[in-house]
């Protein structure tokens, strides 16, 4: 991780516990607009928050170091040099305020499909103006759709915040840990689920802040989730699979459910009346044009 990169990770914790010690402010925060949901007012509050009272390290000053296990047993050390420790944060731009010129410097970082983000930042690192994103997710239960999965940056930062009208819960991390593995039938694109419950449970389990480290665990479960992201057709078509040998005894059956049923069967009585030569000529057609949209 780059200078920012561990910035960022120390910062969404400060914020995190910054706004856990405001949640009769946040109880304040009206969520719906003409009967909509909405996270407009919310958005303004992290705005004004960050900006004039939690644009730096304050209570996580002193942290030396970060410990991050990979996906085998390896630890990495990155200790937090004094460079770090001065990054501040002097602007906050919400959705509609983020100019082209802005939006060139977060495209230029950026791996995936850009959209503009809930909440860019503009970082002092020492002189040197930098750019970074957050996510803001919100909900009243638990779980809901989640980024289209082109757009998902797994190590992207998240706010995500449970509210009911007696009580505020707030959690923040890295986009993929709050990613609960379902995916959404695609209309256009899939919406791999996030959940506030995913992404508190795993800040429990594998974030260990002490006085002068942070330690975030080893998940076994990282690498289910990147191949959610990473190769999300094999993911659904496995799944899909699945649905056709599996049997389901529940009230309401998706529709396409059945619509995949009816799809197999019309496709299986095609692919039978064929001779082996057309058979193999038709999986090495197939083949071909899947390399062909891969690019």
């Amino acid at each position: 991780m780059n200078e920012i990169k561990l910035f960022m990770t120390l910062f969404l914790i400060e914020l995190e516990y910054s706004l856990k010690n405001r949640k009769a402010e946040l109880l304040k925060i009206s969520f719906h607009s003409d009967e909509a949901n909405t996270d407009r007012a919310l958005k303004e509050y992290l705005k004004n928050l960050i900006e004039n009272k939690c644009n730096k390290l304050d209570k996580y000053k002193n942290i030396k170091r970060i410990d991050l296990h990979n996906n085998e047993v390896k630890i990495t050390t990155y200790n937090i040099s004094e460079n770090i420790r001065n990054i501040f944060i002097d602007k906050v731009f919400l959705k509609e305020e983020i100019t082209d010129d802005i939006k060139k410097k977060l495209k230029k970082n950026k791996r995936t499909v850009y959209t503009n983000p809930d909440i860019c930042l503009r970082i002092n690192n020492n002189g040197k103006i930098l750019y970074e994103t957050i996510e803001l997710k919100s909900t009243k239960n638990d779980a809901i759709p989640g980024s289209s999965v082109q757009q998902i940056e797994p190590e992207g930062f998240v706010v995500f915040i449970k509210h009911t009208a007696s009580d505020i819960e707030i959690a923040t991390g890295q986009y993929l840990n709050s990613i609960n593995s379902k995916i959404q039938f695609p209309d256009r694109s899939p919406r791999p689920e996030v959940s506030f419950k995913e992404l508190d449970e795993w800040n429990k389990t594998f974030r260990n802040i002490q006085t002068d480290s942070i330690a975030f665990g080893k998940d076994d479960q990282k690498t289910e989730k990147a191949e959610l992201i990473n190769d999300w057709q094999e993911v659904l078509a496995d799944r899909w699979v699945d649905i056709l040998f599996g049997e389901e005894n529940k009230n309401k059956i998706p529709w396409f459910h059945t619509n995949m049923r009816k799809f197999i069967l019309s496709f299986l009585d095609k692919y039978e009346k064929l001779n082996k030569e057309q058979k193999e000529a038709f999986k090495e057609n197939v083949i071909k044009n899947i390399e062909k949209d891969r690019g």
